[in-house]
């Protein structure tokens, strides 16, 4: 008996051991996380109402697609595409807003800025400096608010759909 526990406990310790072991799924993330300077995230985007400009409600935009790129060792890029900020407005824009302070540790990035000035089309955006950001990455999600010149408490809210690590 005590020869069959032996041979069960050397069993069980070296499947512990094997590097065939398989890696869960969130595990498999949090790595993948860990390594990237590279997100897209699909979700939406709320604009609060600014002067009745969207019939008294929150102007939201379902289905917006963001990107964020990690540019240096505390500094990052938000790419906002196809958006806009009200009803009223009749174009969608792509927006890059350079320059997100961030840190990081094993399981989120924080992100933080302030008196950033957006391009759009590669040329300053001045009309629309955003103020206040806040927010933070995960591994299943990028969420962020901020203001952009006269809309205040604007949010981000989406699920990471990819992730992959770059050359910097």
């Amino acid at each position: 008996m005590k020869k069959s526990l032996f041979i069960l406990a050397a069993a069980v310790a070296l499947a512990a051991c094997n590097p065939n072991t398989p890696v869960t799924l969130e595990e498999q993330k949090q790595a993948e996380f860990a390594k990237a300077s590279y997100f897209e995230a699909f979700g939406t985007n709320t604009v609060p109402n600014v002067e009745g400009e969207n019939h008294d409600q929150p102007f939201v935009m379902d289905s917006v697609r963001a990107e964020v790129i990690i540019t240096g060792d505390n500094t990052l890029d938000v790419y906002l595409y196809q958006i806009n900020f009200s009803s009223k407005m009749p174009i969608t824009i792509d927006m890059v807003i350079p320059g997100v302070t961030y840190s990081r540790n094993a399981d989120r990035i924080t992100l933080s800025g302030d008196s950033l000035v957006p391009t759009m089309g590669g040329n300053p955006f001045d009309k629309y400096i955003v103020t206040a950001l806040s927010g933070h990455i995960t591994a299943d999600s990028l969420v962020f608010s901020n203001g952009y010149g006269p809309y205040s408490d604007c949010t981000y809210a989406g699920a990471v759909s990819r992730m992959q690590e770059q050359n910097q």
